[in-house]
């Protein structure tokens, strides 16, 4: 069976959704499907690229970039292209496991099936359910949260955030009509699932819940005790409130180490305790080797993130883990077990007091459990059960289209 992909970005740029991309797109050529990929293309990458035998990665350059899920509006070109509809027209599925909803009509003018993959809440406007800012609620935000947003996550100017409080009204109904046409939608939460529902229930005939696959990550014992948090300086993913907590902490000579926070590695004291060194982004070698200088990972998210990434790696690295009881996260876990502590999200006091409990235990004690951990996802998690669970998806929209 033939698979052609459209995501804006491929592993390994992006984040969690473009891993999870990778992982499924090698299993599938392990069970026999042929892969084409299309994406964009970064300066010095080739246009073709094969892996194996079995899967193709055709990279297109967008020659316009609003840095926005509208990216394809602006570049209707590659969805037009005769090379574009020739590999729709010769696949026996689409699959968009990113924002590219726009091929979506395209496929459908060849009668093929398209599974849209869910990685985030794009299926209605991006920030409708994450969080309202005006209450710090997870709720249907306003306009006036939107523009909040749009000023202190993303740092616009205050021209941009009018440009795109009108583009997401005016473009963003039309946008997301056009994954609701979809034969299928892949949640990768049941908490995500149910989110979107609440505000579309003509999706829930084609909905499905699978959990992302595990990644490939080695257990790391801990040297050293030591604090990572892998979100960024972003607002909604609780980068101020880890601030605040690590401000509080009774622990003396800590280290907190701040992934993608600066575009040159730095380091600031606050008080007289923690240092805090802030990173740019690091290839995952780098991060591997981090993980020796590390304990424990803090998920201080403020919005109900599908299912991160950030957790299950943690775990399989051997890490304790303190995180907002929010989203997908305590779909996954509980602060039954023992390297695990739960918090309100925004509850820096809540934040402190658990990352103080588990640096009050030996390194010992924080690497056995923090094996524990680890063991917990396989038993949780299943590469094989995702895997055989989306082929039947594919089977089943192949199927309605015979």
């Amino acid at each position: 069976m033939k698979i052609v992909v459209f995501s804006e970005f491929f592993y390994p740029h992006g984040s969690g959704a473009e891993l999870a991309t990778w992982l499924y797109l090698r299993m599938l050529t392990e069970e026999g499907f042929k892969i084409a990929v299309v994406t964009r293309q970064f300066p010095g990458e080739p246009p073709i690229q094969y892996y194996g035998n079995s899967m193709k990665i055709i990279r297109i350059p967008m020659k316009v970039t609003l840095g926005s899920r509208y990216d394809t509006l602006v570049n209707p070109g590659i969805l037009a292209s005769s090379f574009v509809r020739e590999l729709i027209r010769k696949s026996d599925v689409v699959y968009v496991p990113g924002m590219l909803y726009n091929v979506i009509p395209v496929a459908k003018i060849y009668k093929k099936p398209v599974i849209v993959h869910l990685h985030n809440y794009s299926i209605i406007c991006p920030t409708s359910l994450m969080l309202d800012l005006t209450s710090l609620r997870v709720r249907p935000s306003s306009l006036k949260s939107f523009m909040i947003h749009e000023l202190v996550e993303r740092r616009r100017s205050v021209s941009f955030v009018v440009a795109s409080c009108f583009m997401n009204e005016l473009l963003g109904k039309h946008y997301n009509k056009l994954g609701r046409i979809a034969d299928a939608l892949i949640f990768v939460s049941l908490t995500q699932m149910k989110l979107v529902l609440s505000r579309i229930q003509s999706l829930r005939d084609k909905s499905y819940v699978i959990y992302n696959p595990i990644p490939d990550r080695p257990l790391v014992e801990a040297r050293q005790e030591g604090i990572a948090y892998l979100g960024g300086k972003s607002f909604v993913k609780g980068f101020w409130v880890l601030m605040l907590a690590l401000k509080i902490l009774k622990k003396d000579n800590l280290e907190a180490y701040i992934m993608k926070s600066s575009e040159k590695p730095r380091r600031l004291k606050i008080g007289n305790k923690v240092s805090v060194n802030l990173l740019p982004k690091i290839s995952l070698e780098d991060l591997t080797n981090l993980m020796s200088k590390v304990s424990i990972t803090v998920i201080p998210s403020l919005y109900p993130e599908p299912l991160p990434y950030a957790l299950i790696e943690s775990m399989l690295y051997g890490k304790l883990v303190v995180a907002s009881n929010i989203g997908g996260i305590p779909e996954i876990v509980n602060s039954s077990l023992a390297g695990v502590k739960l918090v309100e999200p925004g509850d820096h006091v809540a934040i402190a007091d658990a990352l103080d409990y588990f640096l009050s235990l030996s390194l010992e004690e924080i690497n056995e459990i923090g094996t524990k951990n680890r063991e917990y996802i396989f038993r949780r998690l299943s590469n094989e059960e995702s895997l055989k669970r989306f082929i039947e998806v594919i089977h089943a929209v192949s199927k309605d289209h015979e």
